[in-house]
């Protein structure tokens, strides 16, 4: 008679066990990382006193090569180490530029008054709270219904700076902003980028089947247009924004109807999530800019990105002799959008974005020579670079150092 084989005993005492001691080890990493960040604020202070510039990406490499190579030894892919030390050198550089630009301000870093789209967890919102994650200075959200109500508010002074979005990866650029950026002649002083995740979302206990009509922010549907396609018998209805969408659908609490909001939003209004991810593209992306009447000084041991307005004279390649003074200066635009100028039909105002701020010799030079050929030229702000790219290794180093441990 074959001998059975009973089940180890303590098998869910163990397990919680073993679930226990992974909790106080991840706490020693939350540690771990809170102490490194006091270290790196104290590279930004050393910094700060000998004018270093913020990133030493030599310095980088040598740390994320030997790290990747010990890891190796222990049994980690380079891919996994490389993903953890790329958002730890992130967050560390993020902390140093903040605390540069917060030492270097005469601004007080008492809390400041932010307009912001929507309602609570509204895009705008989670945007703003990433922004200001590493900064000291907090902020006290005044929520506006539209993106002219916020111009409307930091033009009256009754808000210190407002936060809108200008592009997306999926649905491109939001022009009623651009055309606000010149009505209202604000400057831009940063910028921020999110990552959206859209959910479907309704009533508690509602499916997929029982929607009929869907509200959102016009730029949230137009970024879930391959859902709509999908599903032909459900209709989409434009709304200020995500949050009031979700409102609108908490309100009525009709399983028919639903939103497309984030999915922050939908935890924190108490519906339910029917789809995450409906978005056409996952890896898709909103550029956030910060707007105020008062300008910055970004220090020149920080990244700067600059954005300027400019008009060409009604002539033959007019827009490329102002284009070639980039090129011509080694200045990497990463922007040109065109809009049409109301008071002048047919003619076409361009925006552009560029790396570098316009503090510095070289772009001083390029915007002078600029001014000589375009018909107009309007500096719309200088302000810190968000992009933080990672740093990339040498595989073949990689292989000799990994050899030699």
């Amino acid at each position: 008679m074959k001998e059975e084989r009973s089940a180890p005993s303590g098998g869910v005492n163990s397990l919680n066990n073993l679930r226990q001691s992974i909790g106080r080890l991840d706490e020693e990493l939350l540690k771990i990382f809170a102490e490194r960040r006091k270290l790196s604020l104290a590279v930004a202070a050393n910094k700060l006193t000998t004018n270093k510039k913020v990133r030493d990406q030599a310095q980088e490499k040598n740390l994320l090569t030997n790290l990747t190579a010990k890891g190796q030894h222990l049994g980690i892919d380079p891919s996994v180490t490389l993903s953890l030390f790329h958002n730890i050198i992130e967050d560390s550089v993020r902390s140093q530029y903040d605390y540069i630009l917060e030492n270097t301000s005469s601004d007080s870093l008492e809390p400041l008054t932010l307009a912001v789209l929507g309602e609570p967890d509204s895009y705008s919102h989670i945007a703003a709270q990433q922004h200001f994650a590493t900064k000291k200075r907090r902020f006290e959200s005044e929520y506006c219904p539209s993106f002219l109500s916020i111009f409307k508010a930091i033009e009256s002074g009754r808000v210190d700076l407002g936060i809108v979005p200008i592009e997306n990866t999926t649905a491109g650029n939001i022009t009623e902003v651009y055309d606000l950026l010149l009505e209202y002649k604000l400057n831009i002083v940063g910028e921020e980028k999110l990552k959206v995740k859209h959910c479907l979302v309704a009533t508690q206990g509602a499916t997929i089947d029982d929607i009929k009509d869907v509200y959102s922010h016009p730029q949230a549907i137009a970024q879930c247009k391959s859902f709509f396609n999908e599903h032909p018998n459900i209709n989409s209805h434009f709304r200020s924004s995500t949050s009031s969408a979700l409102k609108l659908v908490a309100e009525y609490q009709n399983p028919s109807i639903a939103a497309i909001a984030s999915e922050q939003a939908a935890e924190n209004s108490g519906l339910e999530v029917l789809s995450y991810g409906i978005n056409n593209y996952q890896e898709n992306y909103t550029r956030f800019l910060l707007v105020a009447k008062k300008t910055i000084e970004v220090p020149s041991t920080i990244p700067a990105k600059t954005t300027l307005t400019l008009q060409t004279p009604q002539k033959p390649g007019a827009l490329l002799d102002c284009l070639q003074v980039f090129k011509s200066h080694s200045i990497n635009m990463t922007k040109l959008e065109s809009r049409p100028i109301p008071t002048k039909p047919w003619q076409e105002l361009f925006y552009i974005d560029f790396e570098g701020n316009a503090s510095d010799l070289i772009i001083e030079k390029a915007l002078v020579e600029l001014k000589q050929i375009a018909s107009e030229v309007t500096l719309l702000g200088s302000y810190p670079m968000h992009d933080i790219l990672a740093t990339k290794l040498d595989h073949h180093a990689l292989s000799n150092q990994f050899n030699r441990l």
